[in-house]
């Protein structure tokens, strides 16, 4: 009869939680029961446990075993449990020593071969395991340079189940292991170099200039943007050129972006930090647990897979009115709360929303060469669809006209991307210094921090009089006028930023939404 423990991790929201995973082992009827909670790939862990171990030499002995995973109301999914329960199990079997393991983590998947697989959350079991003071922490060696992005502890990368035992019952191997990993994960870091920009670039886009100046003003301020237009007027064209013109990630942005997906399970943000801003274009058939998160298992949603980055919804009216207004609180708070029968959690998303839309159902409605087929009718149902609490927390609406022969076979040698995101982190790193600075006396609670001159205020309420600003769109618009001055470098907001902010906003009067 033998007793062992080791610490594994759940992994619930983006929240990496400690779990003891105890092994006991008497004897009895052959079998392995696990108990705590499991989801079904941890009870399936039994199986592949017992397969990996005989496949590696460490045959479990016929005894009645019980994994028990601690504390047991939380419940338990995926197969990173898998490498922890195998380690209770064979040291409770006697294949080696237990006091060494009550301080030790472990996660990843075992094949029925012996191979140690890797899993989803690795940045967030990480930095729970540091969080927790455990000694060393084993891993698969492709989770190595992600867990040493977040955490000073040793790690042991390891490729097989035969390793991991190693690891514990042999000091010397085990340094060697740990050595192993770093090196590798230097050597990963020291020769990998940013990726080469391929993205599309601005200076493709023949004319609009005023769309190109949104687009800019949007990545500035990260404000929300909503593009209409008849098809093939280029809306989505100048999305995707969004991504070209947004700043670098910064390592706490990275760090963040990359538990968001590690945590969804994709296998690129396992091997390291990712270093792009996400861009993100699900299909207008996405349910609303597809936008915002949640399933049984609380995974993130479109909206936190592109936290820090964009999230481009085309053909808006087409989504689901359900999943529309659940971005409500998300657009407004930069995270969502995801709450279900298993519990809740909190996703980040602090994300850019880029939009487009047609300006009617079959999408000539104001065009100039072709006729629009649609009554006033289907015209006022399709932009119901966007309802006006949606509408009222997109900072920006413009309208991308079509443009003629002549425009296109113009020569237009617009800028580069790379010249217009300099101006971009020029206004950010701007931004950043004038918010260290104090607010003056004359502003007010909403215009805190902002500084409008006299002339600007005056034409700021005079629009909320005579449009009939809410609250939230008089805060917006004057948080898009803090922007664009931004971009001039001028500390007071000026009475032609109020203008260009205003008309960025207003526009929607003119496409047909007021």
């Amino acid at each position: 009869m033998g007793v062992a423990s080791v610490w594994g991790f759940a992994v619930v929201g983006i929240e990496g939680v400690p779990v003891r995973v105890e092994a006991h082992a008497r004897s009895g009827l052959p079998g392995v029961t696990i108990v705590g909670l499991p989801g079904a790939a941890v009870r399936e862990a039994r199986e592949r446990v017992r397969s990996g171990a005989a496949s590696s030499g460490l045959a479990l002995p016929s005894r009645r075993i019980t994994i028990n995973l601690s504390p047991g109301d939380v419940p338990k999914e995926g197969p990173g449990f898998d490498l922890p329960v195998a380690l209770a199990t064979l040291a409770a079997c006697g294949h080696m020593p237990a006091e060494f393991l009550r301080r030790v983590g472990a996660v990843g998947e075992v094949s029925l071969e012996g191979v140690v697989r890797p899993t989803r959350g690795i940045l967030s079991v990480a930095e729970a395991a540091s969080k927790e003071g455990l000694w060393l922490l084993i891993a698969p060696v492709e989770c190595v340079p992600a867990v040493m992005e977040v955490s000073s502890m040793p790690v042991a990368g390891v490729r097989s189940l035969a390793e991991a035992v190693l690891v514990v019952k042999d000091s010397g191997c085990r340094d060697r292991i740990i050595e192993r990993g770093a090196r590798w994960a230097r050597g990963r870091c020291a020769t990998s170099r940013p990726a080469a920009d391929d993205s599309p670039d601005l200076s493709d886009v023949v004319g609009h200039r005023q769309a190109k100046r949104a687009l800019e003003i949007v990545a500035a301020g990260g404000h929300h943007l909503l593009m209409v237009g008849a098809p093939g007027a280029g809306k989505t064209m100048l999305a995707r050129r969004l991504a070209g013109i947004l700043p670098l990630l910064t390592r706490e942005e990275a760090v963040e972006v990359t538990r968001v997906w590690s945590v969804a399970g994709f296998r690129g943000a396992q091997g390291g930090l990712l270093r792009e801003r996400p861009f993100r274009a699900p299909h207008h058939t996405a349910s609303r647990s597809a936008l915002v998160g949640g399933g049984t298992s609380l995974r993130p949603g479109e909206v936190s897979l592109a936290h820090r980055g964009i999230l481009f919804l085309d053909e808006l009216p087409e989504f689901s009115r359900d999943g529309l207004e659940a971005l409500r609180q998300p657009l407004e708070e930069g995270c969502v709360m995801i709450s279900r029968r298993v519990g809740t959690a909190v996703f980040p998303a602090a994300c850019t929303l880029v939009a487009a839309m047609n300006p009617c159902p079959c999408g000539y409605l104001g065009h100039t060469e072709k006729a629009c087929r649609c009554t006033a009718a289907s015209v006022e149902r399709y932009r119901a669809r966007i309802s006006g609490p949606l509408l009222d927390r997109v900072d920006a609406l413009i309208e991308i006209p079509p443009l003629t022969l002549s425009c296109l076979e113009q020569p237009d040698v617009g800028e580069k991307s790379v010249v217009v995101r300099d101006r971009v982190a020029a206004a950010r790193a701007f931004r950043s210094e004038r918010l260290v600075r104090p607010a003056t006396a004359t502003d007010t609670p909403l215009e805190k921090g902002n500084q409008l001159t006299r002339d600007a205020r005056a034409l700021l309420r005079e629009a909320l009089v005579r449009e009939s600003l809410s609250g939230r769109a008089y805060v917006r618009t004057v948080n898009l006028a803090r922007t664009i001055a931004d971009l001039d470098n001028e500390l007071p907001v000026r009475v032609e930023h109020i203008a260009e902010a205003l008309a960025l906003r207003l526009d929607r009067r003119r496409i047909g939404f007021e």
